[in-house]
């Protein structure tokens, strides 16, 4: 993507500060960080819809890597087979990934975080590793057109087992906003600098 697309990517915070056995908690604005988490975390296993074992190869391959598919129309009992699936996971040492609000979500779009991340949250009983980050400035989840630049993924302190549905809800919503917020404020004023051509001669 950066020979192609001049598209780069930036990490910033510690995504082993909580150690291996974690609930990674990401914002969700591109297809990009799903397929970067796989490459920063040292083994992780997803939480996804479903619908994406049916594509052919791409599907196979989410099957063959053991991460967590979801029917997200099939209510208690696909969530509780989903968290089961995830303590196993978490019983091998793998990262469990979870997008909190569900779906990939437009720039400025209201957060909608889901009950279902304090559901994965208090049934694991481990630390939870909110991120923050501004792939939807670059990389919308409309169409696969890509605005040149420097993605920034920031992993915050983690959150620690056993709060309250409300107490984590707040924490893990005002953690990923805020950061997800100032990352994508910082992008919009390092497009909207003007080239400096000085020095620059026919």
């Amino acid at each position: 993507m950066k020979l192609i697309c001049a598209l780069d990517w930036e990490l910033r915070g510690n995504p082993g500060a909580a150690g291996t056995a974690v609930l990674v908690a990401a914002k969700h604005q591109s297809a990009w960080e799903t397929f970067v988490l796989q490459c920063i975390l040292p083994d992780p296993a997803i939480v996804l819809k479903r619908e994406l074992l049916l594509v052919p190869f791409f599907g196979w391959a989410l099957l063959k890597l053991k991460h967590l598919p979801i029917d997200r129309g099939g209510g208690l009992q696909s969530l509780r087979q989903t968290m089961e699936a995830a303590r196993l996971r978490v019983g091998e040492g793998r990262q469990i990934v979870i997008f909190p609000e569900g779906t990939r979500r437009d720039l400025g779009a209201p957060p909608a975080y889901q009950a279902g991340s304090f559901a994965l949250y208090k049934s694991l009983g481990v630390p939870c590793l909110p991120a923050g980050l501004n792939s939807g400035c670059f990389w919308p989840h409309h169409g696969f057109v890509f605005r040149p630049g420097c993605i920034v993924i920031e992993f915050l302190p983690p959150i620690e087992p056993g709060l309250s549905r409300d107490v984590f809800m707040r924490r893990l919503s005002e953690d990923i906003e805020s950061s997800s917020s100032r990352l994508l404020a910082e992008a919009m004023d390092r497009i909207a600098k003007p080239i400096d051509f000085e020095g620059q001669h026919d």
